[in-house]
């Protein structure tokens, strides 16, 4: 036996220097179920970082998928749509074929969790600075996956900086943005490496609304696709219910 018998799910990660995903990874995983994890380059989360990330994370693929893989998610929504939206699944399948694994992205995993929980009027909280562009990227990507986005939020972190951000800091735009939108059904936790996890039960109890996380969302679409159908509790409706 050995420490992924059940499932060893691969993770290309963005951030250089990555610590709170495999962390929150470990707090979850049931028992059998391991992670590889390969780095990318994000440090600032600039143009020439994302690119040499979208093209590194195919040569990590296949190293992960050597490792004995038997999922690779590709990780970083910035990096899997940089080169458009609609060129997404194409990079899964031709992925998926070159190293003979199946592959997800993050940004696919974040959007079958919202329709997994029924999801319409969407809010978004994220760790990062906020900026028009980034505002748009939520608002077009939500659209083309039909779902409405009614607000944006950051924590005006840098990027090489997200990891270390308090505990409450989540709850505190939670609650600030439901606030300011009350029509929120689903509050979009985006990007996986800010700490989040301690968080969601939080609240989707205080404040009523279904929540998405980035790495609950990476988690339960990897554990599905390696046939992990456990029910996990603690961690929101997603983990516990779908």
């Amino acid at each position: 036996m050995t420490y992924g018998h059940r499932a060893r799910i691969g993770y290309t990660s963005p951030p250089a220097a990555t610590e709170v995903f495999p962390y929150e990874f470990y707090r979850i995983a049931p028992a059998g179920v391991t992670l590889i994890v390969s780095t990318l380059a994000i440090v600032e989360m600039n143009r020439a970082e994302i690119d040499q990330s979208y093209d590194a994370s195919f040569e990590l693929a296949k190293n992960l998928a050597r490792a004995g893989a038997q999922v690779v998610v590709l990780g970083g929504k910035p990096i899997n749509q940089s080169q458009g939206l609609a060129g997404v699944a194409g990079m899964v399948d031709d992925t998926a074929a070159q190293i003979g694994v199946p592959v997800t992205t993050s940004l696919d995993a974040q959007m079958a969790a919202l329709r997994a929980l029924g999801a319409r009027r969407v809010a978004a909280i994220h760790p990062f600075t906020d900026s028009p562009a980034r505002d748009e990227m939520y608002r077009a990507e939500l659209a083309h996956f039909g779902f409405e986005h009614v607000g944006t939020l950051g924590a005006g972190a840098a990027a090489i900086d997200i990891g270390g951000l308090p505990l409450e800091t989540p709850l505190d735009l939670a609650h600030r943005i439901v606030r300011a939108h009350p029509e929120t059904d689903t509050l979009h936790l985006s990007c996986p490496h800010w700490p989040v996890l301690e968080t969601i039960e939080r609240i989707e109890s205080e404040l009523g609304v279904q929540v998405v996380a980035a790495s609950q969302a990476i988690f339960w679409q990897a554990f599905r696709m390696c046939g992990i159908d456990d029910r996990i509790a603690g961690y929101g409706r997603l983990l516990r219910d779908c």
